[in-house]
């Protein structure tokens, strides 16, 4: 507020509403007299007194709970005058804490405590204005302040003298240029931004109060007002602030400007979200982003008007919850969190160009494991770029999708997936059948492929528990699967194929892809358990081993295929072999085949080649996967036998006083058997295997399997360090591997991948140049992070490895123990005591590499004795 604004009257006292018929009585000394016969604690309830007037009771004069509690002196509604007169680097401070009440929504908080504090948009907004030309802040409106519009002190200097009226008509000039114009002008394009952003994410797959608050309380954004109407006000304020040389500083008047360009190119960047995908471009976004720059480096022009902001406002608001505290954040980080959403809107973008099934959810979840994750409006982006209107990527049709991913796994150049299959109409015919069925089998399982896709875009606790519940879907999809297999196979007459033993089989490549999508999501539900941090310490080893089992079954799984590939293979090229040599007369049918593979079916070869590359690939990350889980595995076993793990379990904690096992494991506590009641090793599987449960296949490991199985009981402690060794040595051969094969598959080939789909496979003149290398990079990152936990186990592993032969527990311990964990207190106690400190990063922090590898810090609390080695 300027200095020279004159401070207003103080309000009259609120009147006493008391009726004439009302008799009051003071019940205070009965109340109190009655009160005191009652003991403490002691609660007397009555019938007529129900709960809904209990809480009424208690928040009726409480200011925590009563938006309409004035505090002795205080005034219903704010002082502040939106029409005093600004300095220019007032109206630069009251667009930056506009900003960070715009970025504080935008991370989750709502408006009601953002940017529905700010008197000025309040003044825009309510009442609700029916016309453009209504969001001013000199409206006479409901709260009986402001001014009557342009006419208003016509007359008014009458009498008085013209210096006078010289100084008033320059502040009111002055007002009407900083305050009627720019500061308008920024909050117009914030207020469109924001109806922009809540039109995307109330569109898409999210969770209201969770991710995004969309309640508005009975206020409107703007929403039927045309982005071009408030990009015209906001060139008349730019043309303003360029007349303005000289008489504003440079350095006030380019702060404004760039606030005044960032928020045009925002806008212009929001509404590309009503432009086809393949017409969308980023660089408003590039252009807002280089904007922030010159923001930041004015940001110290500015000053804060604290008074322009309140929570008063809170009580007009159409709310059901209490009044809550201002979200404020500092500007510095709310410029980082512009940035980022900008950076990140570039970056989602790259994504519509379509590659492929596999390089679509590789490039998906690239982005969308960035930390920090993606803010809703990009992963809502995200997901209308994903599917729109029964179009991938804008261009795709699902049904193509679906076969595009089928063709990748199991089906590549399948007769099953023949579009002209289709344009027979012919009911008898085999290919109207299997048309029929094929269709069928899309209808049930293509909305449950889309929504793989399109729950990567949730936040990574909500994506965990959606797959939890997906997968049971899959499940039952798996069974439907087969029947289609069978009735598909009976229409294409599939030979049976010999693959382990004697015992013919077919290749079931329906229910064979589903159960890979299947075993897909079981992994990343256990992955993104310790993302989240679910497991405690003294899980570790089960999980990890039962992640590996999961990769076991998986690798299993994906050779069958890869089997069943090779015999189609086979099948195609004889057949072509054979219609070939007929169809020219030759007896040669080698020569025939060589033709039909080499140079008559080009188009085969391809699609077979890149389904193979696609199972070898997928084959060495789950090769990775395994060695890496089957290595902290056996780290985690050694720690627990050599009690170097922290527990946060109750039965632990009675027993053990140090995480550092830095002392000798303490005796049994006879309170133990009370509190493993509420948590048990059992318990913990339980609730760990919760998701798995209503699953067929594969089938649930029963308790005791897994008990001898994550605690590798049995097996001596020298040995579990070798396994150790070796399979961390195998999984950085394997991340290495995969680092060498780069983020997408394919992608320099180009051309269509032989099924048969609109625009599947990609563009054929994309270029290497024109390959996304944001998102590429954040996979490239990703597996070297990987890399890296794989060198900090290994050098774990060595560091248990010389602790132990210092110790003298390499050799002559078999390690077998008894018991639930694998051995037994006897045993335990009867271990060596190895001088280790032991100390699992949390995520987030710099020792943990990788999210997914909980790789603990092993360090050495007492040197090594020379002569113990």
């Amino acid at each position: 507020m300027s200095p020279t604004t004159t401070a207003p009257a103080a309000p009259p006292p609120a009147p006493r509403l008391v009726s004439g018929n009302t008799n009051a009585q003071d019940i205070t000394a009965a109340f109190t007299k009655a009160s005191s016969v009652l003991n403490i604690g002691q609660l007397v309830k009555d019938e007529q007194f129900t709960l809904f007037e209990a809480v009424g009771a208690l928040e009726i004069m409480d200011e925590k709970m009563d938006s309409g509690y004035l505090a002795p002196g205080e005034t219903l509604d704010d002082d502040y005058d939106v029409l005093s007169d600004l300095l220019p680097e007032e109206v630069v401070g009251i667009m930056d804490q506009l900003l960070c009440q715009e970025v504080a929504w935008h991370m989750g908080h709502p408006l009601s405590q953002t940017l529905f504090t700010s008197i000025y948009l309040d003044r825009l907004l309510w009442p609700v204005p029916q016309t453009l030309d209504e969001a001013r802040f000199d409206r006479v409106d409901g709260h009986g302040t402001g001014k009557g519009g342009d006419g208003e002190g016509e007359g008014e200097g009458e009498g008085e003298g013209e210096g006078e009226d010289c100084a008033a008509g320059s502040k009111k000039e002055r007002w009407d240029g900083l305050v009627g114009l720019i500061l308008r002008a920024y909050c117009l394009a914030l207020i469109k931004a924001c109806d922009r952003v809540i039109s995307k994410v109330s569109s898409e797959y999210y969770h209201e109060d969770e991710d995004f608050v969309t309640q508005l309380y009975n206020r409107s954004f703007l929403a039927d007002v045309d982005s071009s109407r408030i990009q015209a006000v906001l060139t008349d304020a730019l043309n303003w602030l360029e007349t303005q040389k000289g008489t504003i500083d440079d350095t006030v008047r380019e702060a404004l400007t760039a606030r005044l360009i960032f928020r045009a190119e925002l806008l212009r960047a929001l509404d590309m979200d009503n432009t086809p995908v393949k017409m969308r471009t980023s660089q408003h976004f590039l252009k807002s982003l280089a904007q922030l720059s010159l923001l930041e480096k004015s940001v110290v022009v500015g000053r804060p008007v604290p008074e322009a902001f309140s929570l008063k406002i809170q009580r007009r608001l159409a709310s059901t919850v209490p009044p809550r505290p201002m979200v404020e954040i500092r500007l510095a980080d709310a410029m980082a969190h512009m940035k980022r959403f900008c950076r990140d809107a570039v970056d989602a973008l790259q994504i519509s160009e379509y590659k492929g099934p596999y390089n679509l959810q590789t490039l998906v979840w690239a982005m969308q494991s960035r930390k920090p994750q993606p803010c809703v409006y990009v992963r809502s982006l995200v997901q209308s770029l994903l599917v729109n209107k029964m179009k991938i990527l804008g261009s795709v049709a699902v049904k193509d999708f679906f076969f595009d991913a089928l063709a990748e796994i199991v089906l590549p150049d399948s007769r099953l997936l023949d579009p002209e299959n289709e344009e027979v109409e012919v009911p008898s015919d085999s290919r109207f059948q299997i048309a029929k069925h094929v269709d069928n089998f899309v209808k049930r399982a293509a909305q449950l492929f889309v929504d793989v896709y399109r729950t990567a875009c949730l936040n990574r606790c909500r994506v965990r528990r959606t797959l939890c519940h997906a997968i049971v879907d899959w499940d039952a999809l798996q069974a439907e699967a087969e029947d289609f297999d069978v009735h598909l196979r009976t229409l294409s007459c599939e030979p049976s194929i010999i693959l382990h033993g004697t015992e013919p089989t077919y290749a079931y490549p329906l229910s064979s892809w589903a159960y890979h999508e299947k075993l897909r999501q079981m992994r990343f539900i256990l992955q993104l358990g310790f993302e989240l941090s679910i497991y405690s310490p003294e899980e570790m080893p089960g999980m990890y081993w039962y992640l590996s089992h999961l990769c076991a079954t998986h690798l299993a799984h994906l050779d069958r295929i890869r089997s069943c590939v090779h015999a189609a293979r086979r099948r195609a090229s004889t057949a072509t072999a054979s219609t070939t040599a007929t169809e020219t007369n030759k007896p040669d049918t080698a020569t025939a085949t060589a033709t039909a593979t080499g140079t008559v079916t080009p188009k085969h070869n391809k699609a077979y080649t890149r389904t193979l590359a696609l199972l070898d690939r997928l084959t060495t990350e789950l090769i990775a996967i395994d060695a890496f889980a089957v290595a902290l595995h056996s780290l985690y076993v050694l720690l627990h036998r050599h009690s170097l793990l922290p527990s946060i379990h109750l039965a632990s904690a009675t027993t053990s006083s140090s995480s550092s096992s830095t002392s000798p494991p303490p005796s049994p506590s006879p309170r133990r058997p009370s509190t493993k009641t509420f948590s048990s090793p059992r318990l913990r599987y339980e609730l760990r295997m919760k998701p798995f449960l209503p699953i067929s296949l594969p089938e649930l490991v029963p308790y005791e399997m897994f008990e001898q199985e994550a605690a590798l009981a049995g097996d001596a402690d020298e040995d579990v360090l070798e396994r150790g060794l070796r399979a961390v040595a195998e999984a950085k051969k394997g991340v290495e591997k995969c680092l060498g094969g780069g983020a997408v598959l394919g992608w320099e080939g180009g051309g269509k991948n032989g099924v048969g789909g609109k625009g599947a496979g990609g563009s054929e003149k994309a270029g290497v140049s024109e390959r996304p290398k944001s998102l590429e990079d954040d996979w490239m990152a990703d597996m070297k992070d990987s890399l890296r936990a794989c060198i900090g186990a290994s050098i774990a592993i060595e560091v248990v490895k010389r602790a132990m032969n210092a110790a003298g527990s390499g050799t002559g311990g078999d390690g077998s123990g008894s018991g639930g964990s694998g051995i037994g207190d006897g045993e335990r106690e009867r271990r060596p005591k190895l001088n280790l400190a032991v100390e699992i990063p949390p995520v987030g922090s710099k020792g943990r590499w990788h999210d997914w590898w909980a790789v603990p810090r092993v360090t050495e609390v007492l040197p090594v004795r020379s002569g113990g080695g």
